[in-house]
């Protein structure tokens, strides 16, 4: 490779920018592609993923140039992976296979041929007690040149980078939210991907020491639910949303933060009480709501009984900052 340092310098560069600009969910699939360009090869997998004595476990994962079905067939000759086999003799190190070379399985050899995968290399950014690292398997087709060394040191050091700027475009979303509220991105199957120490510091008492990466389960059946949700026993609002990558990557967000008297108005109630706190007067906000300025003052009794409040100002410190950003809301008991 020329000019190496440079190389990884501007990639670098440019992936910082990007966290501060894209979802953590596309920073993974950008990253990929650039790389493809810097270090030469055709294709990829990539994701979030655990390696076990008893197998590997996908979290969450992609492809680049490859086709739809190549999880399933990975699937089927994942128990001869070679790859995997020398990630737990060396958790640290760079695997690499070679379809020419002379340690083979019959997986291994069925998977190369099948998609035209000659040389593979994969990186991993191990999480000492966490579930899910992130990882890119980097391949090469046709007539191509073996991983050197050099290559396969570029190509961890970028997962590194890489981790640490899904991260940090992770805390970009929380850092939008209020402060009381935290952040965490999950798969389908309520396995923490991102975010999970921030939220254990503010939330640490609804996670037993059981759950680990896991989503407690009474919050883990309503994170395919889009939208806002009052868990009223427990005293937290949870908003969840499905985030994609511009790769097709998909990961739940789930924004947790402390239920509020607020939340407890009706949508009209809110809307109301944010007119009036923004300055509007009884008058404006009955004109912008097409409604009788009688209704509004009837509504802004009912709302200052349900907020506790007797003035304006009051009012002003009772709405927060993040009312409104919701699109919908349910009432949830559990």
């Amino acid at each position: 490779m020329k000019d190496r340092l440079k190389l990884f310098s501007d990639f670098v560069q440019d992936l910082n920018d990007n966290a501060r600009n894209r979802d953590a969910a596309d920073i993974l699939g950008w990253s990929t592609r650039e790389l493809s360009n810097i270090l030469g090869f055709d294709s990829a997998w990539y994701g979030w993923a655990q390696i076990r004595e008893d197998g590997p476990v996908i979290h969450a994962s992609s492809t680049y140039n490859l086709p739809v079905d190549y999880y399933q067939s990975w699937t089927e000759i994942a128990p001869q992976d070679l790859l995997v086999a020398q990630f737990l003799k060396d958790p640290v190190g760079v695997p690499t296979y070679d379809r020419g070379g002379e340690v083979h399985t019959d997986g291994m050899q069925h998977l190369a041929d099948t998609y035209g995968l000659k040389r593979m290399a994969t990186a991993m950014n191990l999480r000492e007690g966490r579930s899910a690292s992130l990882w890119i398997s980097a391949y090469r087709g046709g007539v191509s040149q073996n991983w050197s060394e050099e290559e396969c040191e570029f190509l961890q050091c970028a997962v590194d980078h890489i981790a640490a700027s899904a991260r940090t475009a992770a805390n970009q979303d929380e850092a939008r939210l209020n402060s009381d509220a935290s952040t965490i991105l999950i798969n389908e199957k309520g396995v923490a991907i991102l975010g999970l120490s921030s939220l254990k510091e503010r939330f640490g008492h609804i996670w037993s020491h059981q759950d680990g990466d896991q989503v407690p389960r009474w919050l883990a059946e309503y994170i395919d639910q889009p939208g806002e949700h009052l868990l009223i026993d427990r005293s937290l609002v949870a908003y969840c949303e499905r985030v994609y990558g511009d790769d097709g990557l998909a990961l739940q967000k789930l924004t947790l933060r402390p239920l509020q008297k607020f939340d407890l108005l009706t949508a009209r109630e809110q809307h109301v009480a944010q007119l009036l706190a923004s300055g509007k007067s009884h008058k404006e906000t009955a004109r912008i709501l097409s409604v009788a300025p009688s209704t509004i003052r009837n509504q802004t009794q009912a709302i200052y009984s349900k907020l506790g409040v007797d003035n304006r100002s009051s009012l002003v410190a009772a709405v927060p900052i993040h009312a409104g950003t919701a699109p919908s809301k349910a009432l949830i008991r559990c």
